[in-house]
């Protein structure tokens, strides 16, 4: 009777033992759980949607930015390399993109203006000053009209 008992209480200690280390493995897991969310998810709780939302604003406008900046260093690598035609494309088909940003007309302006065709250059810039009036399109737009005046009182002195 001894050993019977003996036996059961082993039984019941393995039995013990074993829920013990699964309660362990849960209270880690648990543990872990909790860190992940304390870290990750909660401080996004806390902001508010307003806030979330002007993030996700900003985002989204930074990546036609980076796209864009990206065309213009191709644009501007064929302008050095003289190859004209293929930067005037490339500069086309990143206004048909972005109809509504200022950068790529300024692009194209620039484009023409090294091309030597101040009238478009004009009237491209023209169109990037009105979306977005800052100094830099103001200067550039100057400087067209006074270059493309100077090339016509040229033009007239020499008739």
């Amino acid at each position: 009777m001894n050993e019977d008992i003996n036996r059961e209480i082993l039984t019941e200690l393995r039995s013990l033992r074993r829920l013990a280390q699964w309660s362990v493995w849960l209270s880690v897991l648990a543990f872990v759980l909790l860190a992940a969310f304390f870290t990750f998810a909660l401080p996004q709780l806390l902001r508010s949607r307003s806030a979330r939302d002007v993030d996700a604003h900003q985002r989204a406008q930074q990546q036609p930015a980076a796209d864009t900046g990206d065309a213009w260093a191709q644009i501007q690598t064929y302008l050095d390399r003289g190859n004209y035609p293929t930067a005037l494309s490339l500069a086309k088909a990143m206004t048909n993109r972005a109809s509504t940003d200022q950068f790529p007309y300024a692009c194209l302006g620039r484009v023409y203006l090294a091309m030597g065709d101040l009238t478009n250059a004009e009237a491209l810039v023209l169109r990037a000053y009105e979306l977005y009036p800052v100094d830099e399109n103001e200067k550039a737009l100057t400087a067209i009209r006074k270059r493309l005046a100077r090339e016509r009182a040229t033009q007239t002195q020499a008739r």
